[in-house]
């Protein structure tokens, strides 16, 4: 009995990821490209590296949940004289979680065409063709004899019986991302940006039997702005990310602010050489996410906790997880062009 429950366990657990699959990251206004590969190389640096490292359920007992993400980005002008663009990157997600090591691997290769609508505007469409893999460890996982009623069955700790039952310990398929994005800057160098992104279009089927479940499309909303003040070392920067997995939906919204230590150049694009962002979001029904890092020149480095506001907060000490993450921005060579 104990190893029939097991294996719907691990059944119902390689489902609910291939279903709701979605990387629920509390620093997306960091890494927007695992959410839209449309907002791929969008921003003024000419390429870019993130990584990020999150620990979830820590005061919970068992195994904390275990995601690392790298992201990259590269800008490629079309034309020497034209100002639209193409972006090329890479972005990977690998989680783990539970004694058996059950694990979910995204990697993704993310293109888009960046066009200038006009002084102010500019609209961006791209695709992604990418891998997702799962897998667990059946020799992991140990149990008692079980008692059938007439005797006891079994071997203890007995690792066959999961692979006698389940066709295989892990599973690859090919998928495919989309997205479009808009962004408009002002005169006075606010920046708004709205995108959409519909994700596993293509419906990767991933199970470990057959002939298994299909994810379900995921559609991906993100809207943000980055607003001057009155005060010239004082930036506001909102942001909202909605999903849309099938039956389930997952919001998540907030606001940051940035003191401007120092001021960069204004003839290059990365704009601020010194400064400070502290904020916070709220995911519904779930937690609340605190938020601080710290830029100098084209390094930012940073910290999220969330504070779990939901019944799990029972079981979870309030602790639901910790994040940080490092990133570097950078420019191909001097630039003479004073950015918009």
């Amino acid at each position: 009995m104990i190893k029939k429950l097991f294996i719907l366990a691990i059944l119902g657990i390689s489902q609910g990821v291939a279903a709701q699959y979605a990387y629920n990251s509390s620093l997306f206004y960091q890494t927007p490209a695992l959410f839209n590969v449309a907002s791929v190389a969008t921003g003024g640096e000419d390429f870019a590296f993130c990584t990020a490292f999150k620990m979830q359920n820590l005061t919970m007992t068992g195994t904390p949940m275990r995601t690392n993400a790298l992201v990259g980005e590269f800008k490629i002008a079309d034309g020497p004289m034209s100002k639209n663009n193409f972006g090329i990157g890479f972005t990977v997600v690998n989680e783990q979680t539970g004694e058996s090591k059950l694990m979910a691997t995204e990697v993704n290769v993310p293109i888009n065409y960046t066009m200038q609508l006009n002084q102010f505007s500019k609209f961006s469409v791209g695709a992604s063709p990418g891998l997702i893999l799962m897998s667990y460890d059946p020799t992991m996982p140990s149990w008692e004899s079980d008692w059938n009623g007439w005797g006891y069955t079994g071997s203890i700790g007995d690792p066959i019986f999961i692979n006698s039952t389940l066709s295989r310990n892990s599973n690859a398929a090919f998928n495919v991302n989309t997205g479009v994005q808009y962004q408009y800057q002002t005169r006075d160098k606010s920046r708004f940006f709205g995108g959409l992104a519909l994700n596993h279009l293509n419906k990767p089927r991933m199970t470990f039997t057959e002939p298994g479940q299909r994810m379900f499309m995921q559609m991906a909303i993100n809207l943000g702005a980055d607003l001057s003040t009155r005060r010239r070392d004082l930036r506001i920067q909102p942001q909202l990310l909605a999903f849309k997995n099938g039956p389930n939906t997952n919001l998540a919204m907030g606001v940051m602010f940035e003191n401007i230590m120092r001021n960069g150049s204004d003839i290059t694009n990365i704009l601020k050489s010194k400064s400070i962002n502290y904020g916070a979001f709220y995911r519904w029904n779930d937690a609340v996410s605190l938020n601080f890092n710290y830029k100098v020149q084209n390094f930012r480095m940073g910290l999220a906790v969330d504070v779990t506001v939901s019944k799990l907060s029972n079981a979870n000490k309030g602790l639901g997880s910790v994040e940080l993450f490092f990133k570097s921005t950078h420019l191909y060579g001097k630039k003479k062009t004073k950015v918009k």
